[in-house]
């Protein structure tokens, strides 16, 4: 039986470690059924190659190439006529190709001692045999490649000791090869490499989730490890003392740098379990990284169905859970360890965004030998948003806080101005309303006497510093909350058209007669809202400072929900989200910027737009002083004053729209 064999086309093989020790074995690369382009340059096209392996260069011979051929379907009749070339070391197909035509040839092959260690030629040519087949008008050609690993060295024995040696040296390369080629279907075989024990016991750890058994570690010193199947066997009147055979041994010799597998049964005759200790919630976690990384949401019970389906194990609530913490721990980092990352979290972000305020609020510990402080409060001021509210200021800003979850619970603070399109402008995070406050009027230039105009929802200590901070404010109160609480007693669409339409009235007098309409309908919803100062809810009654009738607080609301997904994480991984989408929101408003024609806003032109094209059902009546007497279509009349810039109305100044 011919001891070579044709390599198949995606296998690779370490020629190198497989012939180590053999320096008579050697392994060609054989180019054929192409064609040589022509003289000078020539080139091999339109070919195929193949890896011949377990050759020995004492028993090689012409005939074995021609067997080659033959095996690969050169060779269909007794009149076929074939020519073989090998390519010289370091020569080209111009002037490097040697004829091998006898068996004297081919162990001329022994003097080509040119290579290296890794077994590939030390010169930039190939080193190969090319062969030429005519049959009929049909020309193949085809080359071999010598990829040796040692001198091929030269000379036979008839000795039987000897040959019975190289019989066993083949059957040992021969048995590597079967090996590495049950590596596609199994995962450990004889002869098996690993760098380290940490990687085999890794190896069989998977091994054993993956075919679901009971595979225990058994030996575990510094020079072997064993790993044996504790699975239960079958009763099925056999020996209740019967074993399942699976078993693996690895081991490394003082003097060996690898760890090489030296026993391996295969079988098993155990049952296979749906509860494996291998498969715990460390294992767990290092697979689920990815899916936590796309949706960090994920619920534990979805999370549990798809592990148990992906592994066909019984997986518990509490094994998922912690799986996906430490997975979560993985991706966004540690709560506890990104404290201590925080100061210089901080002077990064302020080295990279100039004009960036950032305060940092602790508590000393009370004994003052300790050199670590608790951390109360963070305040976080982009200098490039300051010089932008700065730049177009509106006296507005909306107040808002969202709870933190997660093992260190707060509250995220948020300021939200209007720009000029009506759009969201956020300015800062952080967590207490005095400190917060406090450091918002500085950055904002903002003292006690500033008549400046507050939003919120009435949150737990913010009224206080509020009227503390900036006494002279106008502090308005959402109405959608507002009707929130009223819901609470009075319920019905009747209660909230009455409460909306004394809200919208913008002149005192409609006020008063929207205000009688729910007295008729409810008195005690009546004397509820009449509790509520009217200048904090209703148009009526608003200073019109701000140049805004907002009613709600919706600029915050949103501006909680775009950051909503960055509360639960650990304190940098929240902040950075923040920041993250206040750059791209501001990206994104410059480009609508770019896109405006006229010198107006497109919400600015969109309202202007539709007050025009009210104004023509009106008529105007000059009055003198540049006063004007404006009657419309439903027996309405004001006085619009265009050199104070107000209205009867009172709509002009609230909106600062005519």
């Amino acid at each position: 039986m011919t001891p070579w064999r044709i390599r198949a086309t995606m296998d690779e093989i370490d020629v190198a470690r497989r012939y180590a020790g053999h320096p008579t074995i050697f392994s060609v690369r054989l180019h054929h059924g192409g064609q040589f382009t022509k003289f000078p340059g020539r080139k091999y096209i339109k070919g195929k190659q193949n890896y011949v392996d377990l050759l020995d260069i004492d028993t090689f011979s012409i005939h074995d190439i021609d067997e080659m051929m033959e095996e690969l379907g050169h060779i269909d009749s007794d009149e076929t006529l074939l020519y073989y070339h090998f390519l010289r070391p370091f020569g080209d197909l111009d002037f490097g190709l040697f004829a091998l035509g006898s068996d004297q040839d081919v162990h001329h092959l022994e003097n080509e001692d040119d290579y290296d260690g890794s077994g590939h030629n030390n010169g930039s040519g190939n080193d190969e045999f090319d062969d030429d087949s005519e049959s009929e008008d049909n020309t193949q050609q085809g080359d071999l490649e010598v990829i040796n690993t040692e001198v091929l060295l030269s000379g036979s024995s008839s000795d039987e000791a000897n040959d019975g040696k190289q019989r066993k040296t083949i059957r040992a390369i021969q048995r590597a090869y079967e090996n590495d080629a049950a590596l596609v279907s199994e995962p450990f075989y004889i002869f098996q490499t690993f760098s380290s024990s940490k990687d085999f016991k890794t190896q069989v750890k998977l091994h054993s989730i993956r075919t679901r058994r009971e595979i225990q570690l058994e030996k575990n010193d510094k020079n072997r490890v064993r790993f044996v199947c504790k699975g239960t066997i079958p009763n099925l009147a056999i020996n209740e003392e019967e074993k399942c055979p699976w078993v693996i041994d690895c081991s490394k010799w003082k003097r060996d740098i690898d760890w090489m597998v030296k026993t391996y049964t295969k079988e098993h005759r155990c049952l296979q379990t749906r509860k494996v200790k291998a498969c715990d919630y460390k294992f767990l976690s290092k697979h689920i990284v990815q899916v936590i990384e796309t949706n960090p949401k994920i619920p534990i019970r979805a999370l549990r169905e798809q592990l148990q389906h992906e592994y066909q194990m019984d997986i518990s609530h509490m094994k998922t859970f912690r799986a996906k913490q430490q997975a979560l721990n993985h991706v966004q980092g540690d709560y506890a360890s990104q404290y201590r990352l925080l100061r210089d979290y901080v002077l990064e972000v302020q080295a990279r965004n100039p004009d960036t305020t950032v305060k940092i609020d602790v508590e000393s510990e009370a004994n003052p030998t300790v050199e670590t402080r608790t951390f109360r409060h963070i305040y976080v001021c982009i200098g490039a948003l300051k010089r932008g509210f700065a730049a177009g200021r509106r006296d507005f800003l909306g107040l808002d806080g969202a709870f933190v979850k997660g093992p260190y619970p707060g509250q995220v603070l948020s300021a939200v101005a209007l720009d000029g399109n009506n759009g969201i402008y956020p300015l800062e995070t952080l967590n207490s309303w005095t400190w917060f406050l406090s450091n918002l009027g500085d950055d904002l230039g903002l003292g006690t006497n500033s008549n400046f105009t507050f939003m919120s929802d009435r949150q737990k200590g913010l009224l206080p510093a509020i009227e503390t901070l900036f006494p002279c404010a106008e502090h308005r109160y959402c109405l959608r909350h507002i009707h929130d609480n009223m819901k609470k007693n009075w319920r019905g669409k009747v209660f909230k058209d009455l409460l909306w339409e004394c809200a919208t009235t913008s002149n005192v007098q409609h006020f008063h007669q929207a205000m009688e309409k729910l007295k008729k309908l409810n008195n005690d919803a009546y004397e509820w809202l009449k509790q509520i100062p009217p200048q904090s809810w209703a148009r009526s009654h608003f200073t019109g400072r701000a140049h805004c009738d907002a009613l709600t607080n919706n600029l915050c609301e949103a501006f909680n929900n775009k950051i909503e997904d960055g509360h639960d994480a650990p304190i940098i991984n929240c902040i950075e989200f923040i920041r993250e989408y206040i750059m791209k929101k501001i990206v994104k408003v410059d480009k609508e910027i770019q896109k405006v024609v006229g010198p107006l806003t497109p919400a600015a032109t969109t309202i202007l737009d539709n007050i025009k094209s009210k104004a023509e059902q009106y008529v105007a009546t000059f009055c003198g002083a540049g006063k004007y007497q404006v009657a419309g279509p439903w027996q309405d009349q004001c006085i619009v004053d265009v050199g104070q810039q107000s209205c009867t109305c009172k709509r002009w100044e609230l909106t600062g729209i005519p």
